[in-house]
């Protein structure tokens, strides 16, 4: 696959403090779960977590997949000029995934995976993964998911940036208030999530007008009063759509505001990956 230089920028971030962040590594299935129809969550141990951050629940990770899912991808390192480099040359399949939990007592790493119904290389690893399969993982990186400074937070996304909101809920202080919209591909894809007690809950699912229930419920609060932080991602066009809303109607500046598309309808992250970037950069 193609990387653009974006991709190796966060690589090459990594390995110029790695005072800081973790190198990359490999990390080991200990255990598998479903944990609903359409999510499976996957429990990973490495050689040595005992310099991975415990501040990161909801981050970025990048994770590399071999060609076989018994054999052990290729890692990156870097050369005399601090310049990522590939054994031979050669990169593995990429994703793009975020951290549920840091488990640090146990050492371990919770990551969760859409179980898609078509063939994804990720999907189809995460389903198919048995204790003792191995992936390359760097990272965690990338920005704040939320504004911890506000008054009030809102988190929309779909099954893909459940984990992420999922985590960012149990980082809130217990007296928050906020919003929670999520689409689900089907009533039984509820998780029972952690969050404070005056911040609500919306589960929709794909036959729901989502975009207008989401909207007809922003006008209802009240901007002026609040300082309002927005966490919005998942597919391209719906976080494109609405962080337009958001801009626009609500004047949300960019301090408030988290918007990222984490896949597009009909790509590979190989083909949407520059596109995906210049989005976040806008």
């Amino acid at each position: 696959p193609r990387h653009s230089p974006l991709f190796f920028f966060f690589f090459s971030s990594i390995f110029m403090a790695q005072n800081t962040l973790p190198l990359p590594r490999y990390i080991y299935v200990e255990s598998s779960e479903q944990i609903s129809p359409h999510l499976q969550r996957i429990y990973f141990s490495s050689d040595d977590f005992s310099n991975f951050p415990l501040d990161q629940n909801g981050a970025h990770i990048k994770l590399f997949f071999p060609e076989k899912i018994d054999l052990k991808p290729q890692l990156p390192t870097r050369n005399e000029q601090n310049k990522v480099v590939w054994p031979n040359g050669k990169k593995p399949i990429t994703r793009t995934y975020t951290i549920r939990q840091f488990l640090a007592k146990e050492q371990l790493l919770v990551v969760d995976f859409v179980r898609h119904t078509e063939f994804g290389t990720a999907a189809n690893w995460a389903i198919q993964a048995k204790q003792g399969h191995v992936l390359g993982l760097a990272g965690p990186g990338g920005r704040a998911r939320f504004n911890p400074h506000a008054n009030y937070w809102i988190f929309i996304g779909d099954l893909s940036a459940l984990a992420m909101i999922a985590a960012c809920l149990e980082l809130l202080p217990v007296h928050a208030a906020g919003k929670v919209w999520i689409e689900i591909e089907s009533e039984n894809d509820r998780i029972q999530l952690n969050h404070p007690n005056a911040v609500k809950i919306h589960w929709l699912t794909p036959h729901n007008d989502i975009e207008s229930k989401i909207e007809t419920s922003l006008h209802d609060l009240n901007w002026t009063n609040h300082d309002i932080s927005v966490t919005l991602a998942g597919e391209n066009a719906r976080v494109v759509s609405l962080r337009h809303t958001l801009r626009q109607k609500f004047q949300v500046n960019k301090a408030n505001l988290y918007a990222v598309p984490y896949w597009k309808m009909g790509q590979t992250e190989e083909a949407y990956h520059q596109e995906r970037h210049q989005v976040m950069d806008e």
